[in-house]
């Protein structure tokens, strides 16, 4: 191995969960190496007064009777500390958890020098879908053994360090003196194992600095008739689960040049990688995604950097990006682009967009929901009332409007744009012990009266008011101050306004219109002329996107997918037998609930890897990305365990997976914040707004695995409320219709009134 020439000590703890104090380490391990060897090497499990979860067990495959006997951290801290020196640089997979884990027994080394190996992968590696541990493991040959354990980690992160050494000394003289200049401004660690660097006798750029090209969709598209309607008027198109539908309204509407088609999409990033994309039509970067010109300046002006800050400089400088996607932008990164390099609706990079616009422009619902409810916004000067509007997934238009019109704070990225203003950095902090005393321990907490009307919230806002005085904060800095206020002031009462805590630990403030169909109404409907791509049957089960005021016309251009899908619905098969006894191939279970699938995960993991079958939970290996990637780099049979919601927004390349069981019908969590608010705009809110939702995401589930399936995969739907409920059948019947193979048919014009009102009342 090629190692940098630096005292350092790579270190992992295994723990019982992710809160220092709260949770504890329960295996802790290192090596340590002087002058490229290896001079120490300690492991040992420790013994904590509390129980170990289950999932720990069968994560770390540690059992409480492997402590018995072990001594506690405490004494085995001062033998911890000899070993590893107080020289060296503190090196791990996402070390500042281990960091933190370890100063919530009592070893403080939050001061010392440290490099994040998961961090150096992203910088050097960008090739990788995922920079989990397991996964990187695996696709670079890691030594990573034993599995499951912190001595396996750590030396799997050894040698992880040593393929990034690997490729940094394959730099050119010119970009290791950059690389330097950057990391001397930034944490001890950085500039210490970045001033190792040699020089170097390299004089070109290495070819692997350079983002992978995405797969696209093949070429193939339908021919279609698009129809421009009357403002007022929407056009309703019933879609299919064909994934070339989009491509099809794309390829014709390039064609027609005597409009502008403006076609909104639900996710732009997505849709631009997968599509065939010609030079008549433009995506149009929303501002959350597009770099800020000055602001990148003026961060790599900074005399400081935060480590995140110094690796997101450098990839600026590497990979040259004009949106997020193309650089490989990892972990709290996101949060330094978030709060000081995206763009605003004023930034001149965001506005020089809307010059010598083509026939075709492809943007996200939000960004188009942005222009038509801000007459002063810059893309008034192109979206005219002459223009088309096509709006795909519109069944998602909802939830995305309430994102547009809504405002929304992460504290993460707060504090990311804090870095280096005291004043800042104090309100960040008063904010979130705000935050923690007001949400009690709920995960989700709704703002009431009393809590915009306490003294404390007054002082907030106060000082977010002189906060957006000072002109040394970045622009971006300010919308995010602005969003908080927005979620502090006594207005908010009229919103739905509520805090979040997520399971990483991250918060958020939201508050969103208590409806969005009036409001969509008068800033689109009533101004432009709309097309609507729904799921079919769907024209009457929009209410909380279209305005019950709000004509329609359906416009059937039915596009079916040549092959239909296969699906069953057996009465007596359950979850538990899909995982005890995987089919053959790559299979996506959809559980009802995070503790079905943990309770999957407890049971059948162990099992399955005996069989070297592999096995993936939602929340226990990783996130999506890492899931994806693990997914997909499954030599034998995989079973991938998730939730409906997140399956949706699922990006596999095409004939990836053979199977989809649907375990547990996808209904809305009844707590969510804005759906149990907007259900009680209804009489009846499981006919009039949970079963057309469950229905439009049912149609987006079998279009999504229809992208993402063989050609001979299948469908099971296995909730036994498919035949013990009075809705049950006509769920089925609504799945069947959707999955059967139908020749196009001739676009035909049907009036508002020919459409059966209340058909979802017969079907259930």
């Amino acid at each position: 191995m090629q190692l940098p020439n630096i005292p350092f000590v790579v270190l992992d703890t295994e723990t019982t969960g992710f809160v220092p104090k709260v949770n504890r380490v329960i295996e802790y391990a290192h090596v340590v190496y002087r002058e490229g060897k290896q001079v120490d090497e300690y492991d040992e499990l420790v013994s904590i007064p509390t129980e170990i979860p289950d999932v720990v067990q069968i994560i770390t495959r540690i059992r409480p009777d492997a402590l018995e006997g072990k001594q506690t951290f405490e004494q085995q801290e001062a033998e911890i500390r000899k070993r590893m020196g107080e020289d060296t640089v503190i090196v791990g997979q996402n070390i500042m958890f281990d960091i933190r884990m370890l100063k919530g027994e009592g070893m403080d080394l939050s001061e010392r020098p440290w490099i994040d190996t998961s961090m150096l992968a992203s910088l050097v590696f960008p090739e990788l879908a995922s920079y989990s541990l397991g996964y990187v493991s695996a696709v670079l040959d890691l030594n990573h053994k034993p599995v499951h354990r912190a001595l396996g980690d750590v030396r799997a992160t050894l040698e992880l360090l040593s393929k990034c050494w690997e490729r940094l000394l394959e730099l050119p003289q010119d970009m290791v003196m950059d690389l330097k200049a950057t990391m001397s401004k930034s944490s001890p660690g950085y500039t210490k194992l970045f001033d190792a660097l040699p020089t170097s006798d390299a004089t070109v750029k290495p070819k692997w600095i350079q983002m992978p090209e995405p797969k696209k969709f093949p070429g193939m598209t339908r021919s279609l008739t698009l129809n421009k309607p009357a403002v007022g008027i929407v056009d309703v198109i019933e879609e299919s689960i064909d994934p070339m539908m989009l491509q099809s309204v794309i390829d014709t509407a390039a064609k027609d040049t005597s409009t502008v088609h403006w076609i909104a999409v639900k996710n732009l990033t997505a849709m631009a990688k997968r599509l065939q994309l010609g030079d008549e039509v433009r995506v149009l970067q929303p501002p959350f995604l597009l770099m800020d010109t000055e602001a990148a300046n003026t961060l790599r002006e900074q005399k400081v950097y935060s480590a995140d800050e110094a690796t997101l400089v450098t990839k600026l400088d590497w990979y040259a990006p004009t949106v997020f996607a193309d650089a490989p932008i990892h972990g709290d990164e996101r949060s330094v682009w978030n709060g000081k390099l995206t763009c605003l609706e004023t930034s001149k990079t965001y506005t020089d967009q809307f010059t010598d616009l083509p026939s075709v422009i492809l943007l996200d619902h939000r960004q188009l929901l942005a222009f038509v409810a801000d007459p002063e916004h810059a893309a008034h000067g192109a979206l005219n009332a002459d223009a088309h509007i096509i709006i795909d997934d519109a069944s998602m238009l909802e939830d995305t409007a309430s994102k547009a019109y809504g405002n929304y704070c992460g504290l993460n990225d707060l504090r990311a744009a804090s870095e280096g203003h005291d004043g800042l950095t104090k309100f960040t902090d008063l904010l979130q012990i705000w935050i923690e005393k007001t949400r009690n321990e709920q995960d989700i907490r709704f703002l009431a009266h009393s809590d915009l009307t306490a003294p404390e919230a007054g002082a907030l806002r106060s000082q977010i008011e002189d906060l957006l005085k000072d002109t040394s904060l970045l622009p971006q800095t300010h919308k995010l101050l602005e969003a908080a206020l927005h979620s502090l002031e006594e207005e908010a009462l009229t919103r739905i306004t509520w805090i979040e805590t997520r399971q990483d630990g991250s918060q958020f403030l939201h508050s969103v219109p208590e409806s969005v169909a009036e409001l969509l109404k008068e800033d689109l409907y009533d101004k432009y002329p709309v097309s609507m791509l729904i799921p079919p049957k769907s024209a009457q089960l929009l209410q909380e996107a279209l305005h019950r005021a709000t004509k329609t016309a359906l416009n059937t251009i039915v596009q079916r997918v040549q092959d239909g899908i296969d699906i069953s619905f057996p009465e007596e098969l359950k979850g538990s037998t899909i995982l005890s006894d995987p089919p053959d191939g790559k299979t996506v279970v959809l559980a009802g609930s995070r503790r079905v699938i943990e309770e999957y995960f407890v049971k059948y993991t162990e099992d399955l890897e005996t069989r070297d079958i592999t096995l993936i939970c939602q929340s226990f290996s990783g996130g999506v990305n890492r899931m994806q990637a693990e997914f997909l780099a499954a030599k034998g049979a995989a079973v991938w365990v998730l939730t409906p919601w997140t399956f949706e927004g699922v990006e596999l390349p095409p004939g990836t997976v053979d199977h989809l069981v649907i375990d547990a019908l996808p209904f809305d969590n009844p707590s969510q914040p804005v759906f149990s608010k907007r259900a009680e705009h209804f009489d009846n809110a499981f006919i009039g707004y949970s079963m057309p939702r469950l229905l439009h995401r049912l149609f987006r589930i079998l279009r999504t695995f229809r992208r993402i399936a063989k050609g001979d995969s299948d469908v099971t739907v296995i909730d036994n409320r498919i035949t013990e409920k009075r809705y049950g059948k006509g769920v089925q019947k609504y799945m069947e219709m959707c999955c059967e193979p139908l020749t196009e048919k001739s676009t035909t014009k049907m009036p508002n009134a020919d459409f059966p009102e209340n058909w979802q009342m017969n079907l259930f």
